[in-house]
């Protein structure tokens, strides 16, 4: 009786497990990141980099810096930390120098960073601290969810979303003006590529500076139904020897 109880029981966590492995391979596979590379530094968008580029992550096959309408000139992109242990960071001599808590309010963690650049002269307004730019993003495969987070809008009309897999959006749904230090988040699925534009730049005045954060979902890989039924397949003779005993 008790050699017969141990075999039932083992059998029995066979089929579970067995259950599990075949629930495991048709549910969906994909999990949420965090796009933002884990470090500071410069990323390339067509511009090159002042110092040492960063990667920007396996996720990306390229990130470019477009024209934006409110500065006439394309951005720089960097990776800045804000929180316990941020320090400065200098760029170009000096010239550009993002510091541990800038002209606005700043929010914990790593951020994408845009930074106002003239490509004519070189200048960068607030030091490069005026977070200002438009991007193409190609992402390197399919992503089910893409999540943005908007950091600081203060203007409107100014920052949001101009196009999605090469399509222009005709009345963007740009993030509304709010309080000091809020995030805003946007949404979208089945995203291969994406154009945001961030922040106001006034020649005459104080811009509008955004930082943001992207992460999502890379589209669920479904199994091959050769291998759902070879699972199956085997779940079955577990069930049947189980049975059996």
């Amino acid at each position: 009786l008790k050699t017969f109880m141990q075999r039932s029981h083992l059998l029995a966590t066979i089929s579970a497990v067995t259950s599990t492995v075949i629930l495991g391979a048709m549910a969906p596979t994909a999990l949420a990141y965090d796009f933002v590379p884990q470090q500071q530094g410069e990323i390339n968008v067509g511009l090159g980099c002042l110092d040492n580029c960063i990667d920007p992550g396996s996720i990306f096959d390229s990130i470019v810096s477009l024209e934006d309408e409110t500065t006439g000139s394309r951005s720089r992109l960097f990776v800045d930390y804000f929180g316990e242990g941020d320090t400065e960071q200098r760029f170009d001599n000096g010239n550009i120098r993002l510091k541990t808590r800038d002209a606005g309010t700043t929010a914990d963690g790593f951020w994408f960073r845009p930074s106002e650049y003239n490509e004519s002269t070189g200048f960068s307004e607030e030091k490069g601290q005026l977070e200002v730019g438009t991007y193409l993003f190609n992402f390197s495969t399919k992503l089910a969810e893409l999540t943005i987070d908007f950091f600081d809008t203060e203007s409107s009309g100014t920052t949001g979303v101009l196009a999605i897999n090469g399509q222009e959006i005709g009345n963007p749904d740009f993030v509304s003006k709010g309080a000091d230090g809020n995030i805003a988040s946007q949404t979208f699925t089945d995203v291969e590529s994406i154009v945001i534009k961030f922040g106001l730049d006034r020649p005459q005045g104080t811009g509008d500076g955004v930082d943001f954060r992207l992460s999502g979902e890379p589209a669920a890989s479904v199994p091959e139904p050769a291998s759902i039924l070879g699972l199956l397949a085997i779940a079955g003779g577990s069930f049947m020897l189980k049975k059996s005993v």
